[in-house]
């Protein structure tokens, strides 16, 4: 009897380290937590307090093989069944939660394998085309500025843009599809006349996000980087949504050949949710300064450098920024809802101008030669311009 047990115990034990593991690695290699681990110590906490449910099978494991009692296979069996039931109700609920129904119908959509909108009967005959930007609306935040944000959305769609882009954290909780569901509800409303594409953001696959986002914004086969063009306008969308954790040695050298295929003469502009360089305020959670990442800087600006971008744009921190490094032009325009940073602690040596009072979005023009860029607020006044030259 005592064999039987034991060969039970062995048996119970095995399958749940196995279990255990390969949820927990599954867990680990959800889109975006590599950077969340990055930034805060909270969720690194937990972290590891989750890998150490996941071990405890495999501890006392060893313990009762080491000195079988009658404790120790009791020890063996509890934890076993604990962990392994632990680690099944969370893959279930992340498997289930972010795929329950939500409907996107009706939202004018942009896909990625879609050209570029183009101006063809605009009054400025040297106009090529014509775009809103804008970042980080957060619906769903209690923080987040509601008002302002379908004033944005407004006010995008009446001004006749070729596209809107949206570069990320569009649900604070990317999980939860009633948050994406206002969302999607919100932009299908006040965006009738627009075309719209969105990329997601670190918010955005909080924590098994990332199944509800393409469910309310992408089609099947779109990826997390990617590229569109139209004609000499090239603009090239990078996964990367808390820092450089998420950008891989493939999407690096994918990177390298878009640009290496595109002529020096062409407009090329980059686009991510993470900015590339910026200012920022200090993150007590991170204990850092959530400005400019040194290995982002490191690893993206050397090839945005080496082949001529004309513009990054950016969103993640919540203000309007311009900065200028080596002859590239960067902007962080993360001002669509979400409660804006103040308390800025860190000046990036590369800013120029920064503005963290006022919502509001990016208006672009793009002629052969240059780019047009205006600051708008949520209710359309100016509060910037800047010049670009693209040749």
């Amino acid at each position: 009897m005592t064999n039987k047990t034991d060969k039970k115990t062995f048996n119970l034990g095995i399958i749940a380290i196995v279990l255990c593991v390969i949820i927990f690695l599954w867990f680990s290699f959800r889109p975006g937590l590599m950077g969340t681990l990055h930034w805060h110590q909270g969720i690194c906490f937990a972290y590891f307090m989750l890998l150490l449910t996941a071990l405890l099978p495999a501890i006392f494991f060893v313990i009762n093989l080491l000195k079988t009692n009658k404790a120790t296979t009791i020890l063996s069996r509890v934890f076993s069944i604990f962990s392994m039931s632990l680690w099944i109700i969370i893959y279930v609920a992340l498997m289930i939660l972010p795929r329950l129904p939500l409907d996107n119908s009706g939202l004018n959509l942009l896909y990625q394998k879609d050209e570029l909108p183009v101006s063809t009967s605009s009054a400025d005959k040297d106009l090529l085309a014509h775009y809103a930007f804008a970042s980080d609306p957060h619906w769903g935040s209690g923080n987040s500025n509601a008002e302002a944000r379908t004033k944005i959305l407004q006010q995008i769609d009446s001004r006749n843009y070729d596209a809107f882009f949206c570069l990320g954290d569009v649900s604070e909780v990317g999980m939860v599809p009633p948050i994406m569901q206002s969302a999607v509800n919100d932009m299908r409303d006040n965006l009738k006349n627009t075309k719209t594409l969105v990329i997601p953001g670190n918010h955005d696959f909080i924590v098994n996000g990332y199944p509800c986002f393409k469910k309310a914004f992408m089609q099947k086969g779109d990826k997390k980087y990617f590229r569109m063009d139209k004609g000499s306008i090239h603009m090239i969308f990078l996964y990367m949504v808390w820092d450089d954790a998420e950008l891989s040695k493939k999407e690096e050298k994918w990177l390298i050949k878009q640009l290496e295929e595109i002529p020096q003469e062409d407009t090329v502009i980059v686009l991510s949710h993470c900015y590339i360089t910026g200012s920022g305020y200090y993150d007590s959670a991170a204990n850092k300064n959530w400005g400019d990442i040194p290995n982002v800087i490191k690893r993206v600006c050397p090839i945005l450098e080496k082949y001529g971008v004309d513009l990054a744009l950016t969103g993640h921190n919540h203000f309007f920024e311009f900065l200028e490094k080596d002859d590239v032009d960067y902007m962080i325009l993360g001002a669509m809802g979400g409660k804006l940073d103040k308390d800025l602690v860190y000046p990036s040596p590369y800013s120029t101008w920064l503005d963290n009072d006022n919502f509001g979005w990016v208006d672009m023009k793009v002629y052969k030669n240059n780019l047009e860029l205006t600051v708008y607020k949520y209710d359309g006044t100016v509060l910037n311009t800047k010049s670009i030259a693209t040749y």
